[in-house]
């Protein structure tokens, strides 16, 4: 048993050592890539690329990961900047036939300005426990929460799989 916990006290410390000492910045608001595709009202009343950039920092800090707001949405040239972009926002039905909404973000990592990684994740809703009494902006924050658990679930393994590569060669 003592050995069991020297071993698994040698491989987590060093991990949480590493997610301490990395800031990742992330985007102040994770912008419509295409603003002519998502519905006026969605774009004007539900906030959603500040709220969905928010979550997905929250997300992050409370998984373990030290997120910082970037000052600006443009990636920088030195560290770990994560830039998030609502790539499609759909709200469709009522509270009387039924919701039909969903939220595509889309995450790239970069490393000193040169992107390492992307994916796309999408969610929707029909509004679920009491759709009736939510409004349509609630149920693409629904969305949104759910992406920024997959979002930082990806990036945590992005990040794994960065930790345990081997360093580039020499010549």
């Amino acid at each position: 048993m003592h050995r069991l916990f020297v071993a698994l006290f040698v491989v987590l410390v060093p991990a949480a050592a590493l997610a301490d000492d990395v800031v990742i910045l992330v985007s102040p608001a994770a912008a419509f890539s295409n603003p002519d595709m998502i519905a006026s009202n969605v774009k004007e009343e539900c906030g959603l690329p500040a709220y969905q950039a928010g979550v997905v920092r929250r997300q992050m800090e409370s998984s373990g990961l030290a997120a910082k707001v970037s000052d600006k949405d443009e990636v920088p040239g030195n560290g770990r900047f994560l830039l998030l972009r609502v790539e499609n926002a759909m709200s469709a039905g009522n509270a009387f036939i039924g919701h039909r909404k969903q939220v595509a973000t889309s995450a790239k990592l970069y490393e000193n300005g040169n992107e390492i990684a992307r994916s796309v994740h999408t969610r929707d809703s029909m509004g679920g426990f009491g759709a009736g009494f939510k409004g349509s902006c609630a149920v693409l924050q629904r969305c949104a929460d759910t992406l920024a658990i997959d979002i930082t679930t990806w990036l945590k393994g992005q990040l794994a799989s960065l930790a345990t590569a081997a360093p580039p060669a020499t010549k």
